[in-house]
């Protein structure tokens, strides 16, 4: 347990912090002088004022180590990443892409095997489904345009990257599972993530395929139609 002397009163950091209290402070802007007071107030269940008037050293001091240790990770229990459904990863996709800020409920609310009180765990847990989730994206790299020596995608301009685009990409890819017909999108966005991702793969291959062919036939056309 970390001691922290402020104002000649010496306080105890607690060992852990609850993902509430994250919420709180993460949403703060750390560079204000004007919150190190909340901050420390957020992590000892004080009222902000009590640290007011303390030297801004010790104010730094305070604030720093308790951003730190919210930021550490600790091992627990997850759900089985590789059985969720597609439309659960899209869910989850569009999640991340909006901001763990914004999102942590969410996410865990999909992610956790039981409610998450603590940040170091739900900080875990969220760290492993992104590299789920990376990992997939690579395994899937033909499908998403993944370029396999740099891990982005082709052809997309960062700062075109929104999420909004996003979601509304998703969401044709699965309006086009299922032929354009809204009483089977349950159907498709039900389906298992790698199932589905595999289906995918193997119709853009054909699709591709498809293209190559009626290019090479275009051609040969031409060819023959120039040698008379």
């Amino acid at each position: 347990m970390i001691k922290l002397k402020l104002n000649h009163r010496t306080y105890k950091l607690p060992k852990r912090y609850t993902v509430s209290q994250w919420k709180e402070v993460v949403r703060m802007d750390m560079e204000d002088p004007d919150n190190w007071p909340k901050i420390l107030g957020i992590a000892l269940n004080k009222h902000w004022y009590t640290f007011a008037k303390v030297e801004e050293d010790s104010l730094i001091l305070g604030a720093s180590l308790v951003i730190s240790e919210m930021a550490k990770r600790k091992k627990c229990k997850h759900k089985d990443f590789t059985k969720i459904s597609l439309g659960q990863f899209v869910d989850l996709d569009i999640a991340m892409i909006n901001g763990m800020e914004k999102n942590i409920d969410t996410l865990l609310g999909e992610l956790s095997t039981s409610e998450v009180e603590y940040i170091d765990e739900a900080l875990y847990i969220i760290d492993e489904y992104a590299n789920f989730r990376i990992s997939t994206y690579r395994s899937y790299a033909g499908l998403f345009g993944i370029n396999q020596k740099t891990g982005k995608q082709e052809d997309v301009d960062p700062e075109e990257y929104d999420a909004n685009k996003i979601a509304k990409g998703w969401y044709k890819v699965l309006v086009d599972l299922a032929d354009n017909d809204i009483m089977k999108l349950d159907q498709v966005t039900e389906q298992p993530l790698y199932k589905a991702l595999t289906f995918m793969s193997l119709r853009k291959e054909r699709m591709l395929e498809e293209q190559q062919r009626q290019l090479k036939q275009k051609r040969q056309h031409e060819l023959s139609r120039n040698r008379k």
